[in-house]
């Protein structure tokens, strides 16, 4: 589990950021824990993704409204 935890931070989080804010202690035969400092920042990779999918749904959200907003004027005017 440790392994996986460690693999997986790297995704979502800067080096700098796992360096300074989480330490996994333990051993293979000791218990582990997880200490966070504070919650860590996403890494600037992280927060385009975010941004950059908000703004895509955004997007899709007017081609949508315009759709229904053409569709709903063809019935009137019939």
């Amino acid at each position: 589990m440790k392994n996986l935890i460690a693999s997986l931070l790297p995704l979502f989080m800067s080096a700098s950021a796992l360096a300074e804010d989480i330490g996994i202690i333990g051993s293979a035969d000791g218990p582990t824990a997880v200490l966070v400092a504070e919650t860590a920042k996403p890494s600037l990779l992280t927060n385009g993704l975010i941004v950059t999918a908000g703004g895509l749904c955004g997007v899709f959200l007017v081609l949508i409204l315009f759709f229904f907003t053409i569709k709903l004027m063809q019935k009137i005017l019939k």
